[in-house]
């Protein structure tokens, strides 16, 4: 039997333009809209002004989320992070500052969704933290996807 517990909120993001901090973390949802809105991208702007070509710019976005391991786990039992749809932009998926997962657009066709599993032992109080690079050079990259916790109980 699986259950899943989806990670909406509250989840920070932080983005970077060619590895420096263009604002302080916010809070969003994920799945993230929010970096579509004419205040995430003035904010952008605003941080790039003077700072010379913008169209050679990298940017990444850096997504942090604290929470709770389940409760009536059973050994046998296998935790994994479960992304839908798969990430399309270069990734690494950190668990409590471990690298569980990455990937980037060559695989991303070839999958409806990733799942990370969640290395033993597990920890009371977790933090996931999903790193994104976008694609080509001046993009914003955004968390579109739902984030969850996939338990897949033991037969």
């Amino acid at each position: 039997m699986t259950h899943r517990i989806r990670l909406r909120r509250p989840w920070t993001r932080e983005i970077f333009r060619d590895g420096q901090s263009l604002h302080r973390a916010e809070r969003v949802h994920v799945p993230d809209a929010s970096a579509n809105d004419e205040v995430s991208m003035a904010e952008v702007s605003r941080a790039e002004s003077g700072k010379g070509d913008q169209s050679s710019a990298e940017y990444h976005a850096i997504y942090r989320r604290h929470f709770n391991c389940p409760t009536g786990l059973e050994e046998s039992d296998q935790l994994s992070i479960e992304i839908i749809p798969a990430l399309k932009d270069h990734f690494v998926v950190r668990l409590n500052e471990v690298v569980i997962g990455s990937g980037g657009p060559a695989g991303a066709g070839q999958q409806e969704s990733n799942l990370l599993p969640v290395p033993q032992p597990r920890k009371g109080q977790n933090q996931i933290e999903i790193e994104l690079r976008a694609q080509t050079q001046s993009d914003l990259p955004r968390c579109v996807a739902e984030v969850a916790l996939r338990i897949d109980a033991a037969s």
